[in-house]
């Protein structure tokens, strides 16, 4: 007898907690809907498939973007690019054009267009008194690998006189060799390597309150730090760096040097823009001691590397720890993109290395002497 009332308890206890679990899913997706919702007011799909770099922007889309952190609409004008402006071949010469190259963080996911960075950067030089135009090329989900393919690809359409790179460590998770002799028309298919980031990484959750609860918990920093630790990310900030992660320094260097190789034989700079993940950044302005991690590690050897080979790399950790230091929250905690702070913070080292760069090609164009 007590076997069957407690039977009979546990499985009333385990249908009054089922029913208000139900409830509230229910009343979570009524009242604060935890999912991506997408709109097309123009197009019917942002991405458009590509035989050698996988998907480009598709041109002329306009879309509205809902979710828990935010509410956005991206413009894709008729060249593929989220730019308000439309370029020819034919530059003045009297503008310094710089083609941006990069992923979602480029793209400005998230975001406003007038809240992202290139274009915050693209203002604050003119107002400084360049006369420069910023080629806002990002694609979202592009790596290093992707990058370079498409830069050869589309550079002689533009004909610019710097180029970027926007480099994040989930370049370094998903770059893979481009096979020899491979032209930016002819499709390359990368050789497969086992990788679980892509699906361990993943924030969905078809239960909205699973995702309210996980965002909740993210908004702690040493949480969000702990979890991070958790997926299969960890490898890449390994210190010393294991076999995996070695073999990812070694295909990105390479990538890196072919980019490197086709600016210089086409005259023009070449240069990288390093923006870190919010884990890194979290990191380091709490002072966050992870055994066997080194947030820094993927920059200092990166740098190191572009520094024998003749290029900039251009990390900003450092300023976005100390901007996260003085209170300010830079990213979307479960989306993970920089946010409207995040942006700004991005925008204001950018433009002042940018200025850098462009008073140091002005006295080199003068001396005949280049600077660094």
């Amino acid at each position: 007898m007590k076997l069957t009332k407690f039977l009979r308890d546990a499985l009333v206890s385990l249908a009054i907690a089922a029913a208000l679990f139900v409830v509230l899913e229910g009343a979570t997706r009524i009242f604060a809907p935890q999912n991506l919702r997408t709109t097309y007011l123009a197009g019917a799909s942002l991405g458009l498939r590509d035989d050698v770099v996988g998907h480009v922007n598709q041109p002329n889309v306009h879309a509205r973007v809902e979710g828990p952190e935010f509410s956005v609409e991206y413009k894709i004008n008729e060249q593929g690019f989220r730019d308000r402006s439309v370029y020819s071949p034919q530059k003045p010469a009297t503008v310094t054009r710089i083609l941006l190259l990069g992923d979602s963080f480029t793209f400005g996911a998230s975001n406003a267009y007038d809240d992202i960075w290139p274009v915050q950067v693209e203002k604050e030089m003119r107002d400084a008194g360049q006369n420069v135009e910023l080629i806002k090329a990002g694609v979202p989900a592009f790596d290093t690998r992707t990058e370079a393919l498409y830069l050869e690809r589309i550079y002689d359409l533009y004909r610019p006189d710097i180029v970027v790179f926007v480099f994040l460590p989930n370049d370094l998770f998903t770059n893979q060799p481009i096979s020899e002799g491979t032209e930016t028309g002819t499709p390359d298919t990368p050789p497969k390597r086992d990788s679980g980031v892509r699906v361990a990484s993943g924030k969905k959750s078809s239960l909205h309150t699973l995702t309210l609860l996980k965002r909740i918990l993210m908004a702690n920093d040493l949480a969000f730090t702990r979890l991070y630790m958790m997926t299969a990310r960890r490898p890449y900030f390994a210190s010393p760096p294991g076999k995996m992660l070695t073999e990812q320094f070694r295909d990105t260097s390479k990538l890196l040097s072919r980019a490197h190789r086709f600016c210089q034989q086409k005259g023009c700079e070449f240069l990288v823009l390093s923006i870190p993940q919010q884990f890194q950044v979290l990191a380091e302005a709490r002072h966050v001691e992870l055994e066997g991690i080194d947030p820094t590690r993927i920059d200092t050897e990166f740098k190191q590397f572009a520094d024998n080979e003749g290029f900039r790399w251009i990390p900003l950790l450092d300023d976005l720890a100390e901007a996260y230091r003085q209170g300010k929250d830079l990213y979307f905690r479960f989306d993970g993109h920089l946010n409207r702070d995040g942006n700004q913070a991005v925008a204001a080292t950018v433009t002042d290395k940018f200025l850098e760069i462009l008073k140091l090609r002005q006295a080199t164009r003068n001396t005949g002497v280049e600077l660094r």
